[in-house]
Order: C-alpha cells, then structure tokens, then sequence
C-alpha cells in the first residue's frame, strides 16, 4: 500500500529522503511533466497506424494503391505558431494568481516541481512531525498571467485559480 500511496501522492512522510519508494514518486512526476509539456501550439500529431501484412486471398485482386500516412490535424482557427503574450497593465495591478485550500493540500510538491516562476514554496513544518508541509503562495505576482499548468497537476485538487474570461482584457497577443 506504500507504493500506491506515495505514487497518487498521499504519502504521510515529511520527505522522501531515505525513502525506497522515491523513484516511485520520481515517476509520477516525470509522467505528469510529459502530459503537461504536450501540444500547446494546438497541432495534434497523427501517428501513422503499422501495416499489418495481410493474408493472402484465393480470389484474383486489383493492384492496390499507394496508402499515404495522415496529415496531422489541427485546431481550427488557432495558427501554428503560439503567440507571445503582452500584458496592458503592469503586473502588480492584475489579480491573476493560485489559491491553495490548506484542508486539501497534501503536500506533495509537485506544484513547486512543474512551476517555473517559483510561485509555490512549503509552508510551515508539522509541529507533531508527521505529515510533510502544506504549500504556499510564496510569490504570487511571480505567476503568469492566463497560466492554468498547476492546476491539473494537483493530485488532491488544492489549487483555484479565478475565472480567466475576467482577465482577457488584461492580455494582447503580438507576433
């Protein structure tokens, strides 16, 4: 039971050092940050299904034709390109940032792990010692605005974000 809890992310220990489980936890990670990094520019890829040697029929057949792998199919209306992004106002003046409900926190990290800006930092140690920190916002005008990454990486659901139709004015796409 271990094993399965360290790698859904509800192990009771304050740190994985020392841990046998900690390529467990290492995996988890590693397989949320692939599933994160996919195809934001909107292109999907196609993979190109193996031929599959058929058996041979009784009946004479015609000279089949040449099949050609799939064109990648993309999303309509979005360029290939990801535009960058430039904010109207300065930063400070723009409410965009995550809010952790504590009760929910499980201290995992994996939040602090994926987040570039270094918006998530742990909170205060367990004073009994056993369960590992609950994150906090440490910086949250670090964080981008429009980002949403850290919230389907949270395993326990903890992370809100407000609702991003409120800060479009906020953002302009330039090339």
């Amino acid at each position: 039971m271990l094993i399965l809890d360290c790698f859904s992310g509800r192990c009771e220990k304050p740190t994985c050092e020392g841990c046998l489980c900690r390529p467990v936890r290492s995996l988890r990670r590693l397989q949320k940050s692939r599933s994160m990094g996919g195809f934001e520019d909107g292109a999907v890829a196609a993979a190109v299904p193996p031929s599959v040697p058929q058996a041979p029929s009784l009946a004479p057949s015609a000279p089949s034709a040449p099949v050609c792998p799939p064109k990648p199919a993309t999303v309509e209306g979005k360029a290939q390109v990801k535009m960058k992004k430039r904010l109207t106002v300065p930063r400070e003046e723009i409410p965009w940032y995550p809010t952790i409900k504590p009760e929910l926190c499980n201290g995992c990290g994996d939040c602090k792990v994926l987040c570039r800006p270094g918006v998530f930092e742990p909170g205060p140690p367990d004073p009994a010692g056993i369960h590992r920190p609950k994150l906090i916002v440490a910086n949250p005008y670090s964080c981008v605005v429009l980002c949403t990454r850290c919230v389907p990486i949270c395993t326990s659901g903890a992370i809100t974000l407000p609702p991003a139709a409120d800060f479009l004015q906020f953002v302009e796409y330039i090339d």
